[in-house]
């Protein structure tokens, strides 16, 4: 693992540190925050070099003592970017939302399941940004971009979210220490009213990566290239990136990329982390919370602790189930479908869309006597492959023939393709608030067929009387068994 003070780690920590600092809750300090952050990546630009993409000089140095391979770009300013390309990202990202859940669940069972889409689309949509040819289409179609998002769009629509995401912790945060004054409260603590969206991609070190990709990296998604030693430290490099994670949500993602998810063969792990902690805006008394049962869906029983409250919730019934909103400070809320009884959980999911009621707040509003189990819950990290794969994304991970020479125009030792993209995602709901936090990687390696010459073919002239055979493999038996004696003789008819 990286140690602190080390090229790589400090540039991160100072600009993690720098954000952490810059949170007041007015459009001008985020402004102003970004301004600061954006001046401190010009003086990281200024120490760095690259060139195109190159393999290792001939003493197998790297070919740039750089530790940050980063765009002059910085990132751009919301202020900047259209409503309708960030309407637009939203939009793809729903979508995408609902057809990579649908195939997660099926595939779930009776369990506990919790994904994170936005932090998925945002780790594909950088990956997206090196792909070209059938790999760029495949991805386009399993990210749902549609032909108005395939351009730059998506970039800036994904910029413009992200930013927007960011400034609720300060807004949230600025509304409470005047509620907190007014009252004569102690004030907030701002490590409670946070939601942030944060990226990474780490490279092979002996790599140089292309510039428009990090052009896109710098001026959409706010992150360079850091460069490991992927060859020869690849476990050191995994434990580097979890580190990484684990600060970005504040150890609420430990060990994202399990023991033996890195090799000698990945090339680069383009990571998204999203942490999120808010009060209510409406706390539930501790006092009024108490166990109860509640039914699993093959009818056995558990006993939980369910918070309890009756107040005036954004509400509504669609017919199929009840759905209620949970306001949450930073216009976040947590929502909530009950299917009526009698119709399972997983119907209902089967029948979720885009549009439907139990993926937005309720717009009406009705006295609900609500009482809602408190959950813990933390998954393992599991692979997004085999759903990206059904959605359409199927060339991408195709060692041979994925296409993502805009990352790296000419890799130096083996083509490049996704081998994983891998998830682990939280969520904590309790009295006070909910945190949850989750976290991406997409694992590109280098493919390894083709490394040595092939072998030379055994030439075999099939130009005589033969012996032919048809057996069935899995028992040894033999079904046909015969020979050729005139292959132009057809036999009877």
């Amino acid at each position: 693992m990286a140690q602190p003070g080390s090229p790589v780690v400090s540039i991160a920590e100072a600009l993690r540190r720098d954000s952490v600092a810059n949170t007041p809750g007015t459009a001008h300090a985020v402004n102003a925050a970004m301004e600061k952050r954006a001046d401190l990546l010009r003086a990281v630009a200024a120490i760095l070099a690259f060139v195109g993409c190159s393999g290792p000089s001939s003493d197998g140095a790297p070919s740039t003592p750089a530790q940050l391979a980063h765009a002059s770009a910085v990132r751009v300013p919301a202020s900047s970017l259209s409503q309708d390309s960030l309407n637009a990202a939203v939009a793809a990202n729903n979508a995408f939302a609902v057809d990579l859940y649908s195939r997660l669940v099926s595939a779930a069972g009776a369990t506990n399941v919790l994904t994170s889409p936005i932090s998925a689309s945002l780790a594909l949509t950088m990956t997206y940004a090196g792909a070209l040819g059938q790999t760029a289409t495949e991805m386009a179609t399993a990210l749902h971009l549609g032909d108005a998002v395939q351009g730059s769009e998506i970039f800036d629509g994904q910029n413009a979210l992200s930013q927007a995401l960011a400034s609720r912790g300060p807004s949230a945060l600025m509304v409470a220490k005047q509620n907190a004054q007014q009252g004569g409260q102690p004030a907030p603590s701002a490590s409670d009213y946070e939601l942030q969206v944060v990226n990474s991609v780490w490279g092979e070190k002996t790599y140089s990566w292309a510039a428009p990709f990090l052009g896109i990296l710098a001026g959409s998604y706010g992150t360079g290239v850091y460069l490991q030693d992927f060859i020869n430290q690849w476990d050191a490099a995994r434990q580097t990136i979890n580190a990484w994670v684990s600060s970005e949500t504040d150890a609420k993602i430990n060990n994202l990329l399990p023991e033996g998810s890195l090799d000698n063969s990945t090339r680069m792990v383009l990571v998204n982390a999203i942490h999120l902690k808010f009060p209510w805006l409406n706390t539930f008394d501790s006092s009024a919370t108490a166990a109860s049962t509640f039914t699993r869906a093959d009818g056995t029983t558990v006993s939980a602790s369910f918070m309890n409250q009756t107040t005036t919730f954004p509400y509504v019934d669609d017919g199929q189930a009840q759905i209620v909103g949970l306001p949450l400070s930073g216009q976040v809320s947590v929502v909530i479908a009950l299917p009526h009884p009698g119709l399972d959980l997983t119907s209902y999911e089967a029948g979720l869309s885009v549009t439907s009621a139990a993926l937005s707040q309720p717009r009406a509003s009705a006295l609900v006597a609500l009482s809602v189990p408190k959950v813990t819950f933390t998954s393992p990290t599991f692979s997004l492959m085999a759903s990206l794969k059904t959605m359409g994304m199927v060339q991408a991970f195709d060692m041979m023939s994925a296409n993502f020479h805009g990352i790296c125009p000419n890799p130096p030792d083996g083509n490049l393709y996704v081998s994983d993209v891998l998830q682990k995602a939280t969520v904590a709901m309790q009295e006070t608030g909910v945190e949850a936090a989750a976290a991406t990687a997409v694992i590109i390696d280098r493919a390894t067929s083709g490394e040595s010459s092939p072998p030379t073919p055994v030439p075999m002239i099939v130009e005589r009387p033969y012996l032919i055979a048809i057996v069935d493999v899995s028992t040894g038996a033999v079904l046909f068994l015969g020979h050729i004696e005139d292959p132009t003789n057809s036999g009877s008819p």
